[in-house]
């Protein structure tokens, strides 16, 4: 700007010089100079942009996340372009509602990266959505089989629902020990051996990837309703 006096450099001089600050390297210039545009009552959609960028690279989220609402409220037609990073800064600072409103706007192929995938995951299961998370879950383990966060869901959905139906029916059966109910036990009781088995399939892919205490005693419960006693002792090894 050494040629111009100040009056005569626009807002838009400064946001291009700006963008060039900010290519080299130099992102405080890049802001200066993007603040200057701003005085100058000059915005667009990349000026906004790179601002994020630079907030993003600075690890100050608040003021990344003003820039991302600046051009999601002045620029609707760029909104698909930064409704990723949206849906990421809103979980991180815990809005489950924005973060599920900026998931409609995400393109698919943004939806179905992992990463977006087991964030979409970890905010339905803050809300305690059990149905969203049995789908997602399959989703995650059909392009990694070996996510511990899915498999676990899994398992301890499985286990459960399996150990509940066992106390429960066990308890009914205990308070009125007829023929019928007997009958209606070992229906439930079959149900309940069904689920063990669905966890342990999940679970046996967890124990490869961390083996020990954290998943023993779901392995030792289940053996012993199969009563298992050999495996129950091997298991309860891990315990301490």
């Amino acid at each position: 700007f050494s040629e111009q006096t100040l009056a005569q450099i626009t807002g838009a001089d400064y946001a291009e010089a700006a963008q060039s600050a900010y290519k080299i390297g130099d992102s405080n210039l890049a802001i200066n100079w993007f603040d200057q545009a701003r005085y100058k009552n000059f915005a667009n959609a990349e000026m906004y942009a790179t601002l994020a960028e630079i907030y993003n690279s600075q690890q100050n989220i608040s003021k990344e996340l003003s820039a991302l609402e600046y051009i999601k409220s002045n620029y609707p037609e760029k909104s698909g372009q930064i409704s990723e990073r949206l849906f990421q800064v809103y979980h991180e600072i815990g809005e489950p509602a924005k973060v599920l409103s900026s998931w409609k706007s995400m393109e698919e192929s943004q939806k179905n990266e992992l990463s977006n995938l087991s964030l979409y995951f970890q905010i339905h299961n803050e809300l305690k959505d059990s149905v969203a998370c049995d789908s997602i879950s399959q989703i995650i383990l059909e392009k990694q089989p070996e996510n511990g966060e899915a498999l676990e869901w899994n398992a301890f959905k499985y286990y459960w629902q399996g150990e509940n139906r066992y106390q429960r029916e066990m308890e009914i059966y205990n308070k009125n020990k007829t023929n019928k109910q007997y009958k209606i036990l070992l229906k439930e009781l079959d149900l309940s051996t069904t689920d063990f088995k669905k966890s342990l399939t999940y679970l046996e892919k967890l124990w490869v990837i961390q083996s020990g205490e954290k998943y023993a005693s779901y392995f030792m419960n289940i053996y012993a309703r199969f009563g298992d006693e050999t495996k129950v002792n091997f298991y309860k090894k891990y315990l301490k």
